[in-house]
């Protein structure tokens, strides 16, 4: 089966899968339910329309740099209580990861993909990474290799690598993939945007070694 493979690397990004209250965490690598909503934007597609077409798409990715996880602090003022009273002042822990970068895959009927590969050319809404500062630092869309002919971890493996410009590149890659069964559960697929409810699946990390180019010198 193709694959559709995007680039996503910005100074933050968020990758939150449950917490919704005052401590809002992150994950190390893209969530799902994070790369469907950044392709409903790109789509336009609202809130109450159904997403089973971009669920069935099986996901993987590639931590080309994995970055750091930090940690800022809102302050929300004149908060509203579980009964629905008034509250007071709220501190809210966000966490995002800083300078990382990934290679996402995703792998399905290449009517689909083709439809999501246009789409992010020419995006009908604004498009960032778990929260609306936190864009792009370059296009999502690859314009030369970004949909080929091989499932989504092949894809992955095959799709070059640019070496940082300072310092060795690491000796191997981590891959983050879709499997049918694993201790790896991650509740990250919607099935509802307006109702907030998700479901499971199970991912397996892997590692593969990164060859460089002979002509690449450091």
């Amino acid at each position: 089966m193709p694959t559709l493979l995007m680039r996503m690397r910005a100074p933050m990004m968020s990758w939150g899968d449950h917490s919704r209250f005052t401590i809002r965490d992150t994950r190390r690598e893209p969530t799902k339910s994070a790369v469907i909503g950044l392709l409903c934007a790109a789509l336009g597609r609202p809130r109450w329309e159904p997403v089973t077409d971009l669920t069935a798409l099986k996901m993987g990715v590639r931590i080309n740099k994995p970055g750091v996880v930090q940690c800022d602090y809102h302050t929300v003022m004149d908060g509203i209580k579980s009964g629905g009273g008034p509250g007071g002042t709220v501190i809210s822990h966000r966490y995002y990861v800083a300078d990382a970068d990934y290679l996402v895959g995703l792998e399905g009927s290449r009517s689909k993909l083709a439809e999501l590969d246009a789409a992010l050319q020419t995006p009908c809404w604004h498009l960032y990474f778990g929260r609306k500062s936190f864009v792009p630092s370059c296009p999502i869309h690859i314009s030369e290799g970004g949909l080929v002919e091989a499932n989504v971890e092949d894809a992955l493996k095959q799709h070059p690598y640019v070496p940082p410009k300072r310092g060795k590149p690491p000796q191997q890659l981590a891959y983050i993939l879709e499997t049918p069964n694993s201790s790896d559960v991650r509740q990250d697929v919607p099935i509802d945007w307006q109702r907030r409810l998700f479901t499971s699946r199970c991912v397996e990390t892997k590692f593969h070694d990164l060859e460089v180019p002979s002509h690449v010198s450091f």
